[in-house]
């Protein structure tokens, strides 16, 4: 009887976290340069799949936004002075074509990953959400996620490259 009860239990609690599992939003994000990105909701954050143990910014940004302008140049610098322990993946939310998006970051020399909204509206439809924005996104927005996957930090509005260099800092102790 005992071994049916813990058979019948594993089962069921396989079964569970097999639905549960099932029910995970993830999205495919595909960068201007034809490169997929896996991203996952955990509990307290994102699982970037191909970024495992890398700090992560993710960043949706206007193209017509001053504040966004004005950020390219940091990210830029922060990519160089983090190449091997920050990954920074930028969404432009203003539904900018993909083409137009691409010869964008090529004129700003963008040297991160580079996605256009419009391809997935979902996803950013998605972070709004998950960010507290029901009414619109505040653009620049910032999403750091340490190393681990979890969101420390959601910042609306421009951030210094001394103040992200800080917080990459502690994306990575």
């Amino acid at each position: 009887m005992k071994k049916l009860f813990f058979t019948i239990t594993i089962t069921l609690f396989t079964l569970i976290t097999s639905i549960n599992a099932d029910d995970v939003p993830t999205f495919t994000l595909t960068t201007i340069n034809d490169k997929n990105i896996t991203v996952t909701e955990t509990k307290d954050g994102l699982n970037f799949e191909e970024f495992k143990g890398k700090a992560i910014l993710l960043t949706l940004f206007g193209h017509r936004c001053p504040p966004c302008l004005k950020e390219i140049p940091e990210l830029i610098e922060l990519t160089k002075n983090h190449k091997d322990d920050l990954e920074i993946i930028a969404i432009e939310a203003q539904l900018y074509p993909t083409d137009k998006v691409k010869e964008f970051a090529e004129n700003h020399k963008m040297n991160y990953n580079v996605v256009a909204g419009e391809s997935h509206n979902d996803f950013v439809a998605y972070i709004a959400n998950r960010a507290g924005y029901s009414r619109g996104i505040p653009l620049p927005l910032l999403i750091a996620i340490n190393k681990d996957g979890d969101v420390e930090n959601v910042q609306a509005g421009g951030i210094s490259l001394e103040e992200l260099e800080t917080l990459v800092k502690d994306l990575n102790d």
